[in-house]
């Protein structure tokens, strides 16, 4: 792990959480070997080595990894049932497929991950009497957008009779399963809606912004897909994680928030220019029609809500486009 990767992670971790809340407490994080869910580990297991604390994960996915202390990695397909021999305190979901060529090559793998997932790890919540259940939701349940940053309480158009809708409507479906739970079972829920995610992922991600790193790390001209003038909200990982953390230690019972870095004004053909212009290269544009990606020409995140209980992202967008493509520019 480079110096930027661990300087991220320590930042989260010594943001002022109740920490202690944690300790001698399990914590189940489906998608625990994708981007957010390492992360959210390696912050865990820096506050255990760094702080004293006494945080246990049960990291769950397809993926299998040596475990370790105070980490277990299991292998669990979470469509199907879960079934834990020992006490769970706290779930974050986290496990989705979460971009356009996943979208494109299995929309059905997209739909039942999140609602299926979703079921079975609210039925674990309530089997365990769980402290809180986490979802990570996404700006994509706000279809289209609008014309004006988007607040919580804002029910976007989806046209439902595409196979891209897959991934909106079943975001949307797991945050109702979220509001059932809590009525038919008293599960105490927390919604996260994150912005697009993005930050130095060794796995391929083709959404847009990490399409262009991609590309500008390697020396290639960065094509854009599009004319670029949408106008969208992005989130660091490092601010991804700490969102979520916010909410799950602070955020009030069966309330969703917005998560994102500031917006400053940009769209995505200028992100793709800066992006370009740290390499030395090019930004081209090249219109075609992708069928994995989104609709919206402008989904800006109103993150008033998130920031009233006293949380503040940590970057700036092109801050964290330049920290990403130092790390990235390390990995050759």
């Amino acid at each position: 792990m480079l110096d930027l990767e661990k300087e991220d992670i320590r930042r989260v971790a010594e943001l002022a959480f109740d920490w202690a809340q944690l300790d001698d407490k399990t914590i189940f994080i489906s998608g625990g070997t994708g981007f957010i869910g390492q992360f959210l580990i390696n912050v865990f297991k820096f506050r255990n080595a760094e702080h004293g604390n006494r945080i246990n994960v049960i990291s769950c996915s397809r993926r299998v990894i040596k475990s370790e202390s105070h980490v277990e990695y299991i292998a669990h397909d979470i469509t199907q049932p879960i079934k834990i021999d020992r006490s769970v305190d706290y779930i974050i979901h986290l496990a989705s497929n979460t971009h356009p060529k996943q979208y494109a090559q299995d929309p059905i793998g997209t739909i039942t991950t999140n609602v299926f997932g979703t079921h079975n790890l609210l039925s674990l919540a309530a089997e365990k009497k769980a402290e809180r259940f986490l979802l990570a939701s996404s700006v994509e349940i706000y279809g289209n957008g609008t014309e004006a940053p988007m607040k919580e309480d804002y029910c976007g158009y989806i046209d439902c009779n595409t196979t891209r809708a897959g991934y909106n409507e079943a975001k949307r479906v797991s945050e109702s399963l979220c509001q059932s739970y809590r009525t038919q079972y008293g599960i105490d829920c927390v919604i996260g809606r994150l912005a697009r995610v993005f930050g130095a992922d060794r796995k391929n991600d083709t959404k847009a912004i990490a399409q262009f790193l991609n590309k500008a790390v390697h020396g290639e001209d960065i094509v854009l897909k599009s004319l670029g003038k949408q106008r969208f909200s992005y989130c660091y990982v490092a601010d991804a994680a700490s969102g979520l953390l916010k909410i799950l230690f602070d955020g009030a019972n069966g309330e969703a928030y917005n998560i994102s870095d500031d917006d400053d004004g940009d769209t995505l053909g200028g992100y793709a220019s800066y992006i370009a212009g740290l390499a030395g290269v090019k930004s081209i544009i090249n219109v075609q029609n992708d069928v994995g990606a989104s609709k919206a020409d402008y989904a800006v995140l109103d993150c008033g809500k998130i920031k009233s209980l006293g949380w503040q992202p940590q970057y700036e967008v092109k801050e964290a486009l330049k920290r990403t493509y130092d790390i990235m520019s390390q990995w050759k």
